[in-house]
């Protein structure tokens, strides 16, 4: 359970690092599940999926993380979008921005 604690408190922000900002393809929405499940499977020296499973319903972590990782980036992402736009000087200079594109062409 510290692994799995440890795991969450100092490799997950490295996982997530950039997720917000970033829109992700399937194949490294994949890879990024990949990498987490290796560390589970490394952590409690299984080797299979039904195993992963029942750690599934045993930690909490796992359960949010490994099942969920689509959703959780899609959230996060929002919630990043959510917060840019509720910016005020973020939306100003996309009025600017905007303003500027009309002027080009």
């Amino acid at each position: 359970m510290i692994s799995t604690e440890l795991l969450k408190s100092y490799c997950f922000p490295f996982f997530f690092f950039a997720v917000d900002a970033v829109s992700l393809s399937s194949t490294n929405i994949r890879i990024l599940e990949n990498c987490i499940n290796r560390a589970l499977f490394r952590i409690f020296g299984c080797c299979d999926k039904g195993s992963l499973e029942y750690i599934n319903i045993c930690t909490s972590l796992v359960v949010v993380v490994v099942h969920n990782i689509k959703d959780l980036i899609r959230k996060r992402h929002c919630s990043f979008i959510d917060k840019m736009i509720s910016d005020v000087h973020f939306s100003n200079l996309l009025l600017v921005y905007g303003s500027n594109a009309l002027y080009r062409f």
